[in-house]
């Protein structure tokens, strides 16, 4: 049994309300198990995720973790293709999931859609940036290559940089060259390249 502080309840209620407050125009979008859940997945299921204090959560293999939120699966499948052999990634079509997903890890680079249908992109940093944890966690936009241009020249403060896609290696290699850095533990992560 599992009892629960005030300031656990707090919590776990203005998260709550932070992700059923969207507007019901907001389309439901295609949503599978492999991305993240359905939208009415048992995101409240699991005690772990209700915690207020996020605690780095390392692999057994002390490989990097990098999440993807993305609600077009080919950039999922691709970025996923790219990173998996030295990163352990988690992809999300639903950026509800990857929030919950968030308030137990602290990955070390989130790639994220700059333009997702079932949340808004903005509101999405705005409630990752509430977990102090992560407020030095590079965040990386992934935009069209006809939007880029526009967005780079209004790129938010919480946002590290942006990526067009499809997704190159090469482009890709820039950026875990740029954010992922070698620890003193031995702790690697974009020292090989993915190509």
């Amino acid at each position: 049994m599992c009892y629960y502080t005030v300031m656990e309840d707090d919590i776990f209620l203005q998260l709550s309300n932070l992700l059923n407050d969207d507007s019901p125009s907001a389309g439901t979008g295609g949503f599978s198990r492999e991305y993240g859940g359905a939208e009415d997945s048992t995101m409240f299921a699991y005690d772990s995720m209700v915690s207020p204090d996020i605690k780095p959560k390392k692999s057994g293999s002390g490989r990097r973790n990098i999440v993807v939120i993305d609600d077009d699966f080919s950039t999922l499948d691709l970025m996923k293709i790219y990173l998996q052999r030295d990163f352990d990634v988690e992809v999300f079509d639903n950026p509800k999931n990857a929030i919950f997903f968030l308030n137990g890890t602290v990955p070390d680079l989130i790639f994220i859609d700059c333009y997702l249908n079932v949340m808004s992109t903005k509101r999405v940093l705005d409630i990752i940036r509430t977990y102090k944890e992560l407020a030095n966690t590079p965040i990386v936009y992934l935009a069209e290559p006809s939007e880029q241009a526009a967005i780079e020249s209004k790129l938010p403060p919480d946002v590290s940089d942006i990526i067009s896609r499809p997704v190159s290696r090469a482009d890709l290699q820039q950026i875990l060259d740029k954010f992922i850095k070698d620890d003193a533990d031995g702790v690697t992560g974009g020292s090989e390249p993915v190509i």
